[in-house]
């Protein structure tokens, strides 16, 4: 075998490693946003009943209620403009 074709074989298969080594990180990452997304929106519905709940139950402690809708509130006007939630 010649040096010149010895070389193009190890270039050939060096891209081939790389390839297939960044398809498979992409493949993970895109199963690492999937992941993430479900737990966000988990926490998103999470906080949607924390708020519900301090609006029903707000004359057990009407101050208490207050300052946790006032707070979801306040941060969901500061991360997310136009998408404030119910009461």
């Amino acid at each position: 075998m010649s040096p010149a074709l010895l070389v193009v074989v190890i270039i050939v298969v060096a891209m081939v490693w790389l390839i297939a080594r960044l398809a498979n990180q992409n493949a993970a990452l895109q199963a690492l946003d999937r992941r993430e997304r479900a737990e966000l929106m988990h926490l998103r519905a999470l906080v949607d009943d924390l708020k519900e709940t301090a609006w029903d139950h707000r004359e057990l402690d009407s101050p208490l209620s207050t300052i946790i809708i006032d707070k979801i509130r306040t941060h969901e006007r500061q991360q997310r403009p136009g998408r404030e939630l119910g009461p």
